[in-house]
């Protein structure tokens, strides 16, 4: 009983040395499929069409992705041609030799007697630099509008191929597999471009942070929600100020709550004791440096100190952090200062050159209410 119970790939050593061995296997199978096949003659090539799953029968120890990387590795070195879209095991495969078609029929060998022609391929058509006015062939753009690029896209990136290689001149035995594998990934990182900016939008006075990223500072950050709300206002106003547009607003305010965040609880760790508020009672310099990260004017802050220190003196309420309250009383106001003014409230109105007039017509009482987070 013989060990090998089907009749065996027989292939040629030079050839193997030459192009790879796995190569050299599929080039012995697609031999055979053109030997048992119907090849059809056009363009001087003689095309046979096999299905995929014939294909991985003939080459069981292969799968899918081998059959296709190998094919794409042939038609690289110019020994085969490929007409339409590459290998897939549920689709059709048509592929002619990269020859003339009266020496591509080759007859169907047996098991001992390997085909002498198969050597015609250890020597494949000599590789060239690539010629001014090479344009690729009606197969490759039908090969690369199966794989979704537009015509006009796949022309337009003709010139600049063109004169890239030509600058190197370096050759190639298929400059059209090289224009397909270029263009493709030239199409590739135009669409995600593309998708990005299309997700890219101003920012506006209704934004507001996802539901993801909260539960990111919230829960995971340990950061209080009306410190969150707080940094909204502020958030808005700087970024639509600089008019910036992006797809990843939901980021840089979670990286802004949480540099804000890292300061409070720092000035929180030293006020310890509650106490009220001093006549001459000044924030600390952390203060501002929170502001700054906000983009809120150290002048604006200034002005305000004295009214701060007026209704709590009144009011007569310890605190534990006056920093801290003052800091967020900064933001609600620097906030309520730069919304814009609808026209009903500003009917009847003059602006004056004192800017902290609208400042004077809210209540200040409503404006230095306590935040049970702060107390």
């Amino acid at each position: 009983m013989s060990l090998i119970p089907e009749n065996p790939i027989a292939i040629s050593p030079t050839l193997a040395a030459t192009i790879g061995l796995e190569e050299t296997v599929l080039l012995q199978l697609l031999q055979e499929c053109l030997a048992h096949g119907d090849a059809v003659q056009s363009s001087g090539f003689s095309w046979v069409t096999v299905s995929g799953q014939r294909l991985l029968g003939l080459a069981p120890f292969w799968r899918e992705d081998d059959i296709r990387r190998l094919t794409a590795s042939l038609h690289e070195k110019g020994l085969l041609l490929i007409g339409g879209a590459p290998f897939s095991a549920q689709e059709d495969f048509r592929f002619a030799f990269n020859e003339g078609a009266s020496s591509a029929q080759v007859p169907s060998q047996t098991a001992h007697q390997p085909s002498p022609q198969i050597n015609q391929f250890s020597s494949p058509h000599s590789a060239k630099t690539i010629c001014g006015s090479w344009q690729p062939s009606e197969d490759a753009l039908r090969q690369l509008a199966q794989l979704g690029v537009t015509r006009e896209f796949a022309q337009q990136q003709i010139p600049q191929f063109v004169a890239y290689w030509r600058e190197r001149n370096v050759p190639r035995h298929s400059w059209e597999s090289k224009y397909i594998k270029e263009v493709w990934r030239q199409w590739q990182q135009a669409e995600s471009t593309n998708h990005r900016r299309r997700r890219e939008v101003s920012v506006t006075g209704e934004w507001r942070p996802s539901a993801d990223a909260m539960d990111i500072l919230v829960k995971q950050g340990g950061i209080n929600p009306n410190f969150i709300e707080d940094a909204v206002p502020e958030f808005i106003l700087y970024w639509r100020d600089r008019g910036d547009v992006s797809s990843t607003w939901d980021s840089k305010f979670i990286q802004h709550v949480r540099r804000q965040w890292q300061f409070y609880t720092g000035m929180m760790d030293q006020d310890s004791m509650p106490r009220s508020i001093p006549a001459q009672w000044q924030p600390k310099e952390s203060v501002y440096d929170v502001l700054q990260m906000a983009n809120i004017d150290r002048q604006f802050a200034q002005q305000i100190i004295p009214e701060f220190v007026l209704y709590w003196q009144e009011n007569g309420t310890p605190q534990v952090s006056w920093s801290t309250k003052f800091l967020q009383y900064v933001k609600r106001q620097w906030a309520r200062h730069n919304q814009p003014q609808s026209a009903s409230s500003n009917h009847g109105k003059q602006h004056g050159s004192h800017p902290e007039g609208r400042l004077r017509d809210r209540s200040i009482i409503d404006a230095l209410s306590d935040r049970s987070w702060a107390s």
